[in-house]
């Protein structure tokens, strides 16, 4: 077996938040991916150990904000064993004019939070169609 296969998954730390704050407990960044599609941009963020309505998410004044509790501090689960400490999530974007505010949406999966900000109409790439003269 060559090494490359012989390699254990390592886990990677959260990283804590360090910030002033009046909230008992840990609260973590959570680690998201942002993606660009012509109609949209769409964030995956990682939350796990967190249920749908468990999340807070906020747009005010072009700042998107997510807010999340983890099960153990929504008093919905008592885990057995953890590898990782529990805690809540927190997390700020600023929103381009390019998103419509009015379109936002969000779903969750398997502890992966997926956000929709469509663009707006203007914002959209356009196809001019070239006809004969």
């Amino acid at each position: 077996m060559s090494n490359e296969q012989s390699r254990e998954i390592e886990p990677r730390a959260k990283s804590e938040l360090v910030t002033e704050d009046t909230r008992p407990g840990f609260v973590f960044r959570p680690d998201v991916d942002i993606l660009e599609r012509p109609d949209a941009y769409v964030i995956h963020a990682d939350l796990p150990g967190v249920a749908e309505d468990a999340v807070d998410i906020h747009l005010d004044k072009g700042v998107l904000t997510l807010d999340a509790r983890f099960a153990e501090e929504a008093g919905e689960r008592r885990p057995v064993h953890v590898e990782y400490r529990a805690g809540g999530y927190h997390r700020e974007f600023r929103i381009s004019e390019d998103v419509d505010p009015t379109r936002v949406a969000a779903k969750m999966k398997d502890g992966v939070l997926e956000l929709l900000l469509p663009k707006t109409a203007e914002r959209q790439p356009r196809r001019i169609t070239v006809e004969a003269a």
